[in-house]
């Protein structure tokens, strides 16, 4: 190996702890004040009329016979829609201002695909076709744009194995994250340069054409490993410091976001997080399904922003609940729905607006049985990054349409 990439050895060694920064535990915060964004993505598809229901809308129980039985205990909101049965803690957040709900967010041409559709919101780029090795996501450029003159662990991926295509960046090596162990690993394992500096080898050899490139490596993670590992204990005691103050669910959603919630109050200074919950690819059988899959949603993030409230958290934590894209307006011959287009998001805290914002679908104008988009997901994510302190523009790439999530 004549050439060594930096990132590109830190990457293939898997040490995350060597990008943080030395210095104490202040040291691990990016550039900017504590806001912190969190995006739960409920993968599947979910179907933003069965969340958010168009109730006043009589073409609803037409194209709905069956499906439309949500109606019954529904939670009524201000402009003739409602949330789900199941969505009583979420509702009780709208009426009181700490949650939004969006209506109609999408974009031009949609796409069925879950792989495709999943892709364009990631990438933050409708015209996106495929994944190329240079391509990233809105939360890595975000990541990029915080670590640019200063060191930390921007973002994060909470709850999977992998790091999904919304937190890629260029300059940062974003990690998954499934509990507080996964912080404290170079605390266990302190002793150990023998087994550090034998990784090291496997990576960037030791003898040949390359050995003084590799030495130099060396030199650099015994010196950066040393940094980290005086950090090590500072972390443990930070991260040791927070209790939750509510009750979360026994799930393992409700565990991400518990650990988010750790993250935030322990002043870790990560920013960007990232949390799956998958299951709303709802073909047959939607309602028992549904229910349950929202009736954890609920649970889960009544306990996150209560846990928050009472850490006087609230106000610097936005958190942003979407899916790849909603389902058809007309339920199947299944008790289900099929792959749609445009559906609702959620905002909660952030000191955001609150209620409801946007134009509810029209079930009596669709495009190709779909409901459609009022308002361009970039819209969402504008309003999001400037809330954040960076700048919009750089990391979508153009200019869009607030969607006025703050007042």
């Amino acid at each position: 190996m004549n050439t060594i990439d930096r990132r590109s050895f830190l990457q293939g060694l898997g040490a995350v702890p060597l990008l943080w920064g030395a210095g104490g535990l202040g040291a691990w915060a990016p550039s900017g004040d504590d806001r912190t964004l969190l995006v739960l993505e409920l993968a599947g598809g979910n179907d933003g009329l069965n969340t958010v229901i168009p109730t006043g809308d009589a073409a609803y129980t037409r194209l709905r016979p069956r499906l439309s039985a949500v109606q019954k205990g529904a939670h009524a909101l201000a402009d003739g829609t409602a949330l789900h049965p199941a969505l009583a803690r979420l509702h009780a957040a709208v009426a009181a201002g700490h949650a939004t709900v969006v209506h109609g967010v999408g974009y031009p041409n949609p796409d069925r695909s879950h792989f495709r559709s999943r892709d364009i919101w990631h990438v933050a780029d409708p015209a996106h076709v495929r994944v190329a090795a240079g391509t990233t996501g809105w939360l890595g450029r975000a990541a990029d744009e915080l670590v640019a003159n200063s060191e930390g662990m921007p973002a994060a991926a909470i709850g999977g194995l992998e790091v999904p295509l919304v937190l890629k960046g260029n300059r940062v090596a974003v990690p998954s994250l499934r509990r507080v162990e996964d912080f404290q690993w170079l605390a266990a394992h302190r002793r150990e340069p023998v087994a550090v500096d034998a990784k090291v080898r496997a990576v960037v050899g030791g003898a040949g054409p390359g050995a003084s490139a590799a030495a130099d490596v060396r030199a650099f993670v015994a010196a950066t490993t040393q940094r980290a590992v005086q950090l090590a204990d500072e972390l443990e005691r930070a991260l040791g410091r927070y209790t939750p103050r509510a009750d979360y669910p026994d799930s393992p959603l409700a565990r991400d976001l518990r650990l988010v919630a750790q993250l935030v109050v322990s002043g870790f200074g990560t920013r960007l997080l990232h949390v799956g919950y998958g299951g709303f690819d709802t073909h047959a059988r939607q309602l028992p399904t549904h229910a349950g899959l929202l009736s954890g949603l609920d649970g889960a993030l009544a306990a996150f922003v209560a846990d928050l409230q009472a850490h006087g958290r609230a106000d610097s934590v936005a958190v942003l609940v979407h899916s790849e894209f909603g389902r058809r307006a007309a339920e199947n011959a299944s008790q289900g729905t099929d792959h749609g287009a445009a559906a609702p998001a959620l905002v909660l805290l952030g000191g955001a607006r609150g209620g409801v914002v946007g134009t509810p679908p029209d079930l009596g104008k669709l495009d190709d049985g779909d409901p459609i988009a009022t308002l361009d997901f970039r819209g969402v994510y504008r309003d999001l990054l400037d809330w954040l302190g960076i700048d919009a523009r750089r990391v979508l790439g153009g200019e869009f349409a607030s969607a006025r999530l703050w007042a």
